[in-house]
């Protein structure tokens, strides 16, 4: 919450440095839509102007409390539970990530956009010794993957757009991250614990926009596939997903509210991982990995004119249906911050 405040404020900051600019100022500068764009949790949704450079940041929390089994609620019992029968020795409670990412785009031309993006991430998940009840907090942080990323315009006509993108996702993030157990000695971390994906990850993504007077429109269909197995003999599993949003824009169309909808799904994790030698939770049990997940998000958008189009947004995201495999956390919420800044 700490992490939202002071976003928040800065947020604030840069509305009261807007409110007293130069108007003469924008005056040089064609006025974006707060709309222009899609939602701030979907990724290459548009493509530049020849020469644009375009930087971002996203901030990104998410919480996880509670048990899924399939689609349905899981107890403490059910957490513990492995799927032949025996219990687990130390059950999760709850997880909390942060992540942040910082992107950069540039068109080559109107018809190619290359698009960068890199992320650091902060893992804490509080875990509970069933045999004496002691809970501890194993916490991972560090650089996440880099993924590249080409966006090649396919069709524009008026306010409707069509692009592709295919970019590759480079395994600069950790899958070695330990912490110290419950026995006091060091031990490696569950897959969702750890930085990136270790291999090398295929990216691509189709999307349709479409804006007019009154409000906008999207469709985006993207995917990732695993390029083999990683160093420690797994991979995670590919995705598939699917988002729909549309966006009301007001206030001389420098603000915006947006509503959205992802379908997302995962598959299994296929190996494992070598360094975990003894399955202590659902963790570190990759029959507890995959899923198919609905979610539903609100967002804000302002466009601060006056500074070069510097867009602010803020998307509270929650899902509305989970099945997962075996037991996992259940996702509670999502909430991201972001700023976009044209050069």
């Amino acid at each position: 919450m700490k992490r939202i405040f002071l976003s928040l404020i800065l947020f604030l900051s840069i509305f009261i440095i807007d409110l007293k600019a130069d108007d003469s100022s924008h005056n040089t500068i064609k006025k974006m839509r707060a709309d222009a764009h899609a939602p701030y949790s979907i990724m290459l949704d548009h493509y530049h102007k020849e020469k644009e450079i375009m930087l971002s940041y996203r901030f990104m929390t998410m919480k996880m409390d509670g048990y899924l089994s399939g689609s349905s609620k899981a107890t403490y019992t059910d957490a513990r539970t492995k799927q032949d029968g025996s219990n687990y020795m130390v059950v999760p409670q709850d997880m909390d990530m942060h992540m942040h990412m910082f992107g950069g785009m540039y068109a080559l031309s109107d018809d190619i956009t290359f698009a960068f993006m890199s992320s650091y991430i902060e893992n804490e998940m509080k875990m509970k010794r069933h045999a004496n009840g002691a809970i501890k907090t194993m916490k991972s942080s560090g650089i996440g993957d880099t993924k590249i990323n080409a966006l090649k315009r396919f069709y524009q006509s008026g306010d409707v757009k069509i692009h592709a993108t295919l970019g590759l996702s480079l395994p600069t993030g950790s899958i070695s991250q330990e912490d110290t157990m419950f026995s006091g000695s060091k031990g490696t971390l569950g897959y969702g614990m750890q930085l990136g994906s270790g291999t090398y990850d295929l990216l691509s993504s189709a999307t349709y926009f479409n804006t007019n007077s009154e409000y906008s429109y999207g469709v985006q269909i993207s995917g990732v596939k695993r390029i083999g197995e990683n160093s420690k003999d797994y991979a995670l599993g590919d995705i598939i997903q699917t988002n729909i949003w549309g966006a009301i824009p007001f206030n001389d169309n420098q603000t915006s509210i947006s509503f959205g909808s992802e379908f997302k799904f995962q598959e299994k994790i296929d190996g494992s991982h070598k360094d975990i030698s003894s399955i202590m939770s659902f963790a570190q049990d990759k029959e507890a990995s995959g899923f198919k997940r609905i979610d539903l998000s609100f967002g804000i958008n302002h466009v601060f004119q006056n500074l070069r189009n510097l867009r602010f947004a803020i998307e509270f995201i929650k899902p509305v249906y989970n099945d997962v495999n075996h037991v996992q956390l259940e996702t509670d919420h999502e909430i991201i911050l972001g700023i976009q800044y044209n050069l």
